[in-house]
């Protein structure tokens, strides 16, 4: 079996430190919410078009700047993409309206809708066939662990400076990270090679070829579908737990749990998935979740009742994504990998975008806060449908 060399596992590293920003953005605005909405005198779901905007910009990145990859570089554009999520969040911090937050948002997402398909691609180029779902599915953990980081990151940080605290270290250390895979990562693909023919050059087009047709579908609703519920769920679970009686403090620690969860659901999914026993794997997962979410809406009592529920949905929900855009890598040929990840992962954020926006309806509707968390069990149901089909689909992996 080929190994990594030494190198090889530190650009693992970097583009994992990569994606761990995304993890950490996702919860990044979520911990500012109730902070924002007490300085600018609104209603914590004034924020919800902030939160939809973030997830359209992402959409709009892996849409539209990480087929540029497959084309111009996929190194470079890791590095415009670092940039360009940093700095509109570093700017955020002279924000003073919601829907200032907003405009700024949705450009940083663009910066961190790219990132995720790129950083893929890149570690799929150097994974050995044997184990590629499974160091992929270990890098893009970064996610997970970026999200458990804000949890504890930000209340360290908004007690002194606010939630002006919080954007700041969301925008400083990705341009510093730049840096290090400016020095660290080298071009995985030939810029040259792969310009000497525009007809030969990849579109989406590409991924609706007879080959590719179900998978394709298939693996866009997952997506979509996914991070619909957790999208929803990162964005008003601390407001939620907060409006059941929480802490804002209790809330922000206890959401680091998911973060176990996670990655033992994304290191089993994937192990399941590298072995061909996709339905059992990811259809196992998200039934796990669906259960866990069920049993939110009865209001546990006890504050360890409700550590266990956040990892097992940690291990479904988020776990199971982590190994969806390492799946897409395994399923597309590497000239199309960017493209095809990308794809994959533009729809899912599309479709992540309606997840805040769908949560902040129920809760206007005076829903009880449990209620809301249980009504995610039936988009984590339809993904285990999914994911039980997926097999058929992905019969001839390539």
């Amino acid at each position: 079996m080929v190994e990594l060399s030494g190198r090889q596992w530190y650009v693992v590293a970097l583009c994992a430190l990569s994606v761990f920003f995304d993890g950490y953005d996702g919860q990044m605005l979520a911990m500012a919410i109730p902070l924002m909405a007490k300085e600018f005198g609104v209603a914590p779901t004034a924020f919800a078009y902030a939160g939809s905007a973030s997830l359209a910009g992402m959409a709009v990145g892996a849409l539209l700047l990480s087929p540029l990859a497959d084309r111009q570089g996929r190194r470079r554009w890791l590095l415009i993409s670092l940039m360009l999520f940093g700095l509109p969040t570093l700017i955020a911090t002279q924000a003073g309206s919601p829907q200032a937050i907003t405009f700024w948002r949705f450009i940083a997402g663009c910066g961190l809708g790219a990132t995720v398909p790129v950083t893929i691609a890149i570690v799929a180029d150097i994974a050995p066939a044997a184990r590629r779902v499974n160091i992929v599915t270990m890098m893009a953990s970064g996610f997970a662990v970026g999200a458990s980081s804000a949890g504890l990151i930000a209340p360290l940080l908004s007690a002194p400076f606010g939630w002006r605290g919080i954007f700041v270290y969301g925008g400083i250390a990705p341009l510093l990270l730049a840096l290090l895979v400016w020095r660290g990562v080298p071009e995985s693909r030939s810029v040259a090679g792969a310009a000497q023919s525009a007809v030969a050059a990849p579109s989406v087009v590409t991924l609706f070829a007879p080959a590719y047709r179900a998978r394709t579908v298939l693996l866009w609703a997952l997506n979509a579908i996914n991070l619909f519920a957790n999208y929803g769920l990162a964005t008003w679970m601390p407001t939620l737990l907060v409006q059941n009686g929480w802490t804002l403090a209790a809330a922000s620690r206890v959401m680091a749990v998911l973060s176990l969860g996670a990655l033992t659901g994304s290191w089993m999914a994937s192990r399941f998935v590298d072995k061909g026993r996709i339905a059992l794997g990811l259809g196992g997962a998200y039934a796990v979740a669906a259960c866990a979410l069920a049993l939110c809406a009865t209001n546990p009592p006890e504050t360890w009742m409700w550590v266990g529920l956040l990892v097992f949905i940690g291990y479904g929900a988020i776990g199971s994504m982590l190994t969806l855009g390492p799946l897409a890598s395994a399923y597309y040929p590497e000239a199309m990998r960017s493209t095809g990840v990308g794809w994959a992962n533009g729809i899912g954020r599309a479709g992540s975008m309606f997840g805040p926006l769908a949560l902040a309806w129920l809760m206007n509707q005076q829903i009880s806060p449990t209620s809301v968390l249980g009504a995610l069990m039936i988009p984590m149901l339809c993904c285990v449908v999914l994911a039980v089909l997926l097999p058929r689909a992905l019969r001839n992996p390539l």
